[in-house]
């Protein structure tokens, strides 16, 4: 028998968690998450249910094998986009979040003393792990175009025009672009400081709080960014009265046009991600050309020029130094590798005229 106990909703509202939607509705009211992990929770959750058959089936239908189950599913329905035909690279990123989800609701009935009798989460999570197979053959690394730097060129070779908004847009692009290649930030990183942050383009060095881990960390500026930043605001400074130094750092000057200067936003991922796509469409550079590539293009120039890996590590705000020699390093192998073999081989021709190489 399931234990009927009361799920707590918003507002004091209360309803039985007997169904996987329920209970689902339920974990996601209690757990602090951030708009798009919610969503994403949710895609999982109703994947999850179209796995067992419907929202409104009772928890009772739960039996040890069902997150087994739901793995060999999302196996099938969600497989890796990358692999060739007849090839198995494991699941796929989207499974891998939608059997998290799915796991997390189970988790969340067992502490709550809701699964049906006798069924434990850690059994359920083992039978899961063990069909779930290989995780991926390695990192997939991502090539980034080497001519990324023309992002920048591209916004610095314009000149300023002289209506308002497309001045001030071709200002802040500039910065922004700088500030994604110096801070080597993760975009959302970046999109959290204010002006106060970078004291107007006086800092030399920043403190990013708001971090994919958590934890706190300083990136430097270098005098060419900090001038960009300076015009940048300088030409806010003339333009708006609400601006300050506790206003995002990066602001949708359309949506301050549009709201006739009352209200500046910060500039959402999916703006910054169309910023750069313009450019790098502009300058023919390679499709997948996006804000994390001057993340990986920071990082590789600091490792050859001779950076400590562990010290790219913390710059990048990494854990751990392997994740870095992964993900940013291994093109900087892969080229000192190169050198070495141009140094000390030869040419198939070489090799077949030296003496004992010609038959």
């Amino acid at each position: 028998m399931v234990d009927t106990e009361r799920c707590p909703q918003e507002e004091g509202a209360r309803v039985a968690c007997d169904t996987i939607a329920a209970a689902g509705e339920a974990m996601l009211a209690d757990l602090a998450l951030s708009p798009n992990s919610k969503q994403t929770y949710l895609s999982g959750i109703r994947a999850f249910q179209r796995y067992l058959g419907g929202e409104t089936l009772p928890l009772s239908v739960i039996d040890e094998n069902t997150l087994a189950g739901f793995a060999r599913w999302l196996r099938e329905t969600y497989p890796d986009p990358r692999a060739r035909e007849g090839e198995d690279l494991g699941v796929s990123a989207t499974a891998r979040l939608y059997l998290i989800a799915a796991g997390r609701i189970m988790n969340w009935l067992d502490l709550r003393n809701l699964l049906p009798a006798g069924l434990s989460y850690d059994r359920m999570a083992r039978r899961a792990q063990a069909v779930r197979g290989q995780r991926r053959q390695g990192y997939q690394t991502r090539r980034v175009d080497p001519d990324v730097m023309r992002v920048l060129t591209h916004f610095l070779d314009q000149p300023l025009p002289l209506t308002s908004v497309q001045r001030i847009n071709l200002l802040r692009n500039r910065a922004l672009v700088a500030m994604l290649y110096d801070t080597a930030a993760r975009i959302r990183e970046l999109l959290a400081l204010t002006r106060e942050d970078v004291l107007d383009g006086r800092a030399e060095r920043i403190r990013l709080t708001r971090t994919k881990n958590g934890k706190p960390r300083f990136v430097f500026l270098s005098p060419d960014t900090r001038q960009l930043i300076t015009d940048y605001i300088h030409e806010r400074g003339t333009r708006s009265s609400i601006d300050n130094a506790f206003t995002p750092l990066f602001v949708s000057h359309m949506r301050q046009a549009k709201t006739s200067g009352l209200r500046l936003t910060a500039l959402s991922p999916t703006a910054v991600r169309k910023i750069i796509k313009y450019a790098a469409v502009a300058e023919g550079l390679y499709e997948n050309t996006s804000p994390h590539s001057f993340r990986h293009r920071r990082a590789q120039d600091l490792l050859d020029g001779g950076m400590p890996l562990e010290w790219v590590a913390a710059y990048l705000g990494h854990e751990h130094p392997s994740t870095t020699r992964i993900i940013y390093a291994w093109e900087t192998d892969v080229n000192r590798l190169e050198e070495m073999v141009a140094a000390h081989g030869k040419t198939p021709t070489q090799a077949a005229t030296e003496k004992g190489g010609a038959h």
